[in-house]
């Protein structure tokens, strides 16, 4: 067999060359830790829906995911160096002034639709003026939940004693008090209200996003850390996040899917709130000035800084995806 020789020579290149083009594609693939700050968050979940597509994988990222109870414990994360991407509000970006080791790289989404206020299914409660000296839980006064009900009882021209603040980082916990009759009103998120409201057991009585407008609700952050270390994973990261969410505004029912199978909600619920949230969320990473002027303002309100910080500071474009 006079080509034995040869062929085998060229059998064996090609898996030469084969086994550098798998192993060459395993060495340029970076894993990243992102946190969520809350488990319940409709939006935050588009991470699973970006990770289930195969759209991070195809940017070379693989991600591992984990949720918070809440924004400080995520920063806390982020500051031990144990995530190095973070979905947090966007009262959060204060923190960075406070030496928090991050930056925003861009807002997730803008007005506040996903929050709401939620009240016991057949309560006393049926507007907004029937709040007026009663309880309403928040997850903390220097918290997103806590400057977006106060920004309520100003709008509706209250004095800021007109209405008990129960302080509970447990949202869990507050809706257990708000379905004894302990409070009277939770400020939470929208998903798990109507999934309560589909229950019989609480009813959404206001939505915020109908009292402001000008806002980045949810900010992508990244430590100091990664940016140094893995500038071009965190450019990878937002391109694929962009393209997660055009493809969830392309598909809806996959991306309901996808979320139903986090969340365990029922598929009406999720379905409502994509049909709601959906067109808030940023399609191109930039952030708005006029949004970033009220999150100024809302900083000083919160107590959390003495002045309005200089925003341009507290954030970067530089890892969205060129033109």
């Amino acid at each position: 067999m006079p080509f034995a020789g040869p062929v085998c020579r060229t059998i064996r290149g090609l898996l030469i060359v084969g086994a550098i083009v798998v192993f060459g594609t395993q060495a340029q693939a970076e894993t990243l830790r992102v946190g969520k700050s809350t488990l319940t968050s409709f939006t935050y979940t588009l991470l699973e829906v970006g990770m289930q597509s195969g759209i991070f994988e195809k940017h070379g990222l693989t991600i591992e995911s984990s949720a918070f109870g809440g924004g400080p414990r995520l920063i806390q994360g982020m500051t031990a160096g144990a995530i190095d991407i973070g979905l947090d509000g966007g009262t959060d970006m204060a923190m960075i002034v406070k030496g928090a080791p991050m930056k925003g790289i861009a807002p997730l989404s803008g007005a506040p639709v996903e929050m709401v206020i939620a009240v016991k299914a057949g309560g006393p409660i049926k507007t907004v003026a029937d709040l007026k000296g009663k309880k309403i839980a928040i997850t903390g006064a220097g918290t997103l939940t806590g400057w977006i009900t106060r920004e309520l009882v100003r709008s509706q021209g209250w004095a800021e004693s007109d209405v008990n603040y129960v302080m509970s980082s447990n949202i869990a916990a507050s809706r257990a008090l708000l379905k004894v009759g302990e409070i009277d009103a939770v400020t939470t998120d929208m998903s798990t209200t109507l999934e309560n409201e589909r229950r019989g057991e609480e009813r959404l009585l206001f939505t915020f996003g109908d009292l402001v407008k000008d806002f980045h609700m949810q900010i992508i952050f990244a430590t100091d850390k990664v940016i140094a270390e893995k500038p071009q994973a965190v450019r990878a990261f937002m391109a694929a996040w962009l393209e997660t969410i055009a493809f969830a505004k392309a598909n809806k029912e996959k991306t309901v899917s996808i979320i139903q199978q986090v969340l365990g909600f029922h598929p009406d619920v999720l379905n409502s709130t994509y049909d709601r949230v959906i067109n808030v969320y940023s399609t191109d990473g930039k952030f708005n000035p006029r949004a970033l002027a009220v999150l100024a303002r809302s900083y000083v309100e919160l107590k959390l800084l003495d002045r309005e910080p200089d925003m341009t500071k507290l954030y970067t474009e530089e890892f969205l995806p060129k033109k």
